[in-house]
C-alpha cells in the first residue's frame, strides 16, 4: 500500500474512533459491535429498556445513522423541541411530545439528513435519523440523554 493511502487509512480510522467515542459519550450504553456488523464497519448498539434500544453507525462518508426504538415519547419530544423547535416534523404546535400516534418526517435539504419519528399508541416512539453529520448526531443524542434523565421535579425547557 502507498504511503499516501496508509496515511489516509490511519486518519480515517482515527476519525471513526473519535466519532464512536463522541456518540458513546453523548448516549452512554452505545457500545461498538464486533465485525461483521451487518452494514457499516463502525456500528454501535444500545439496549436500555424503558429508554432506547437500537443502533448507530458511521457510514463510508462519515455520516451517522441512528435507529432507536422504545423511547419515551415525552423525552424524545422534549429533546427534539430543544434542538429543532416545535413543528419541524409537521406534528403540530405541541411537538412530538404531544403528537398523536403516527409517523412524522423531515428532510434537511441543506445537509441531506433525513429524520423519521414513529409515535406509538403506548406513548413510546422510534427515532431514525440518517446521513447526519457527526456533531449534529452527537447533539441530538446528548439532548435525548439529558431529557431521559431529567428530574421531573426540576423545571427546564421543553
Amino acid at each position: 500500500m502507498s504511503t499516501a493511502l496508509d496515511g489516509w487509512e490511519s486518519a480515517w480510522t482515527a476519525q471513526q474512533d473519535a466519532a464512536q467515542a463522541a456518540l458513546a459519550a453523548a448516549f452512554p450504553g452505545l457500545e461498538r459491535m464486533a465485525p461483521p456488523t451487518g452494514c457499516c464497519d463502525a456500528r454501535m448498539r444500545v439496549d436500555r429498556p424503558g429508554e432506547a434500544s437500537g443502533t448507530a453507525c458511521l457510514d463510508d462518508h462519515g455520516r451517522v445513522t441512528v435507529d432507536f426504538a422504545g423511547i419515551p415519547q415525552q423525552a424524545l419530544g422534549q429533546a427534539l423541541s430543544a434542538i429543532f423547535g416545535p413543528d419541524w416534523f409537521d406534528e403540530g404546535p405541541d411537538g412530538i411530545a404531544g403528537a398523536a400516534a403516527g409517523t412524522y418526517n423531515w428532510d434537511d435539504e441543506s445537509t441531506y439528513a433525513e429524520y423519521e419519528i414513529r409515535v406509538e399508541a403506548d406513548a413510546t416512539a422510534a427515532f431514525y435519523m440518517a446521513y447526519v453529520k457527526v456533531d449534529d448526531a452527537v447533539a441530538v443524542l446528548d439532548e435525548l440523554q439529558q431529557k431521559l434523565h431529567q428530574d421531573p421535579e426540576t423545571p427546564g425547557p421543553g
